[in-house]
């Protein structure tokens, strides 16, 4: 089989103590043909030095970033990660963050299988957590073939860039993420999910380092990762299988942990129709007891929820049983049956009819 060229997308930023071993592993692959892009965006640490040596040995594209990409308050021009992937002239596209490591035949391995099905417009293999301490560790455990974009979306992500190899020409067809959106392989992989089918391999075919410098040790991570998946999965609320999804997404914070009360008061600052981040402002109101807070926000999540999600008929059961008064109660009750006329309201209605049969019940 011909060799076709793979563009090698090497991503830095603060990872003076990785970025060579991360080369390393890029270089040691078995398969040979490939066109190596670093791009660094404005490390603060050094790192350039290493990569200006290394490039002086191997020869590949530097892109050196003045400024961060992610410090500017308004971003201008294309991300670090999509700079260098356009730059791309492979038929294939590899990701490789600079503190992470690809085995030496993923690229092989990947290739043969992506070049069997030319119309797979990504395949993935195993990865491995390579922890601080050195241990091993199992990272995923879902691998299937084909239309991989129902798991994707309801479920969330299964895999990594560093685990993955990208058609080129999927890739430049895509239209472009959010440019504040910081952790964008999700939202890469549902478009490309749309574009045509996955390849799995159980094969390992990378390490992911996890240590104190990456985003799994940030001390703003919740809110951060809040941030991003609401982000993306606002894109596809037209979708068929977007109040699947968000219901997972509800299900998932409803204990009311994931979430400190001073980072759903920042993230409803950028989200003030975010009925989830309401309702968990209530239950800390509810915890706190705070009643006049509880009630607003309660009022508020049933306000801002989608009449699609099954939450809601159980949201306005919640708000009955806070009403104080008969108006306050047969409000809504007429916005309940506005919003939800058919039978999954039903419970919440026979409630609410009991409960105007009491006008002095102050529950």
């Amino acid at each position: 089989m011909s060799q076709p060229l793979v563009s090698v997308i090497v991503t830095s930023f603060n990872h003076k103590k990785y970025i060579e071993a991360a080369l390393d592993s890029v270089y040691a692959q078995t398969w040979k043909n490939i066109d190596v892009i670093v791009v660094d965006d404005a490390s603060t640490d050094g790192s350039q030095k290493v990569i200006r040596r290394y490039q002086k040995r191997r020869g590949f594209t530097f892109i050196e970033r003045k400024t961060n990409y992610y410090d500017a308050p308004v971003k201008q021009g294309d991300k670090p990660i999509i700079e260098a992937m356009n730059m791309a002239r492979g038929k294939y596209i590899a990701v490789v963050d600079s503190d992470d490591l690809i085995l030496k035949d993923k690229l092989t391995r990947q290739v043969a299988l992506m070049e069997q099905n030319p119309t797979a417009t990504l395949c993935y293999g195993d990865i491995k957590l390579l922890g601080a301490d050195g241990v091993i560790y199992p990272y995923s455990n879902y691998f299937a073939s084909g239309d991989a974009f129902h798991q994707l979306l309801v479920s969330g992500n299964f895999t990594l860039y560093i685990g993955s190899l990208i058609r080129t020409t999927a890739f430049k067809s895509l239209e472009r993420s959010h440019p504040d959106l910081v952790q964008e392989d999700w939202d890469m992989f549902l478009r490309l999910a749309k574009l045509g089918p996955f390849i799995a391999d159980e094969q390992t075919v990378a390490l992911y380092r996890r240590h104190d410098s990456n985003t799994w040790y940030r001390q703003d991570k919740s809110a951060l990762m809040y941030r991003n998946r609401m982000m993306i999965l606002d894109n596809w609320k037209n979708d068929p299988l977007w109040p699947q999804a968000m219901g997972l997404r509800w299900e998932a914070y409803l204990p009311g942990d994931a979430l400190t009360e001073a980072e759903i008061t920042t993230l409803l600052a950028e989200r003030p129709q975010d009925a989830l981040l309401h309702f968990l402002t209530f239950q800390y109101a509810v915890r706190n007891k705070e009643r006049l807070l509880a009630c607003q926000s309660l009022l508020q999540a049933i306000s801002c929820c989608d009449v699609r999600l099954k939450i809601l008929p159980q949201l306005y059961s919640m708000a009955l049983k806070l009403s104080a008064s008969p108006a306050m109660t047969k409000s809504l009750l007429q916005d309940m049956q506005r919003k939800l006329p058919n039978a999954a309201s039903l419970a919440c209605y026979q409630q609410a009819v009991l409960k105007l049969g009491k006008p002095n019940d102050e529950e």
